[in-house]
């Protein structure tokens, strides 16, 4: 069993041809609203992998609540969400030709969850804790020293990339981070952006997205390189948590890091082949059956 421990937010979707520049306006050529968050994202991701999950979060209990939960209803334990008197999170993300994507996100709820609402005895029969950065720090800090102190293994997604205590940092047992973010977290640490010199540096396990390159990891010793399944990107959104998500189901059901990261690989690039949030995050079946034909 999983519990995510994140943010739950409402996407606010423009597409445009290309991004806009400092006092420009642009004409969107669609737009849309959907449920986000990278918590949710993430906790999406591995129930639709396949995972028992719970979803540990905050909504406001404005229009946008409803939203923000309607697809983790369906999928998850979400009885720990608690309601704030903060409006909903919420993010803007713009979109253009080439499926990049720009994301301001509006924190709002999410900064009043609580690593409280996490009682012992759920954090013992858990097998993994995973959290991200889009909640207040405090809480998340105390999260991985409650989940190190339980044996329970914690996974630390370092995004968006903000300082954290180098000790707790320490505690985690594996920190997910992309090219960016892995940058940003060698200059707080004074050391190479690579999986290997920030798990020297730290003395834990590190995983670093590559894009279309695939992924490297550095754990309990051993490097591992994965590739990225080659395709047409038409939005790059929610892949990276598609990606965290579905690792995270792969080692709660026991495969080896590779393996997990392997078909974590394969959910990302389904993700990125189709436009959408959380209306791209592939099924089980689906990842399954892509899996099987690239062994094939």
């Amino acid at each position: 069993m999983i519990i995510t421990f994140g943010s739950i937010n409402v996407d606010f979707v423009y597409e445009v041809e290309e991004m806009p520049q400092p006092g420009q306006t642009l004409l969107a050529k669609k737009f849309r609203t959907e449920a986000g968050g990278k918590g949710a994202n993430q906790a999406l991701a591995a129930a639709r992998d396949g995972a028992e999950v719970v979803m540990v979060g905050a909504v406001g209990t404005d229009s946008l609540a409803e939203i923000g939960l309607q697809n983790l209803a369906a999928t998850t334990d979400i009885s720990r969400v608690a309601r704030a008197s903060e409006p909903t999170g919420n993010a803007s993300i713009h979109i253009d030709a080439q499926g990049r994507n720009m994301i301001v996100v509006a924190a709002g709820a999410n900064l009043s969850a609580s690593s409280d609402d996490i009682e012992e005895a759920l954090l013992e029969k858990a097998n993994i804790v995973l959290m991200q950065m889009e909640n207040d720090v405090a809480e998340v800090e105390t999260l991985i020293r409650r989940a190190h102190m339980s044996n329970t293994m914690s996974i630390l997604n370092l995004a968006p990339a903000f300082p954290l205590d180098e000790k707790v940092l320490s505690l985690c047992d594996i920190i997910v981070v992309n090219e960016d973010e892995a940058e940003a977290l060698g200059d707080w640490l004074g050391c190479g952006a690579s999986a290997q010199e920030l798990a020297a540096r730290l003395n834990t396990g590190i995983l670093r997205t590559l894009g279309g390159e695939g992924a490297e990891a550095f754990v309990a010793g051993e490097y591992i390189n994965t590739s990225a399944m080659r395709i047409e990107v038409k939005d790059t959104t929610a892949a990276g948590d598609c990606f965290v998500g579905v690792l995270a189901s792969g080692l709660d059901r026991g495969l080896p890091l590779r393996s997990a990261m392997e078909r974590a690989s394969v959910a990302a690039g389904l993700a990125c082949s189709r436009a959408g949030s959380q209306k791209s995050i592939p099924g089980r079946l689906e990842t399954d059956r892509i899996a099987i034909q690239m062994l094939t």
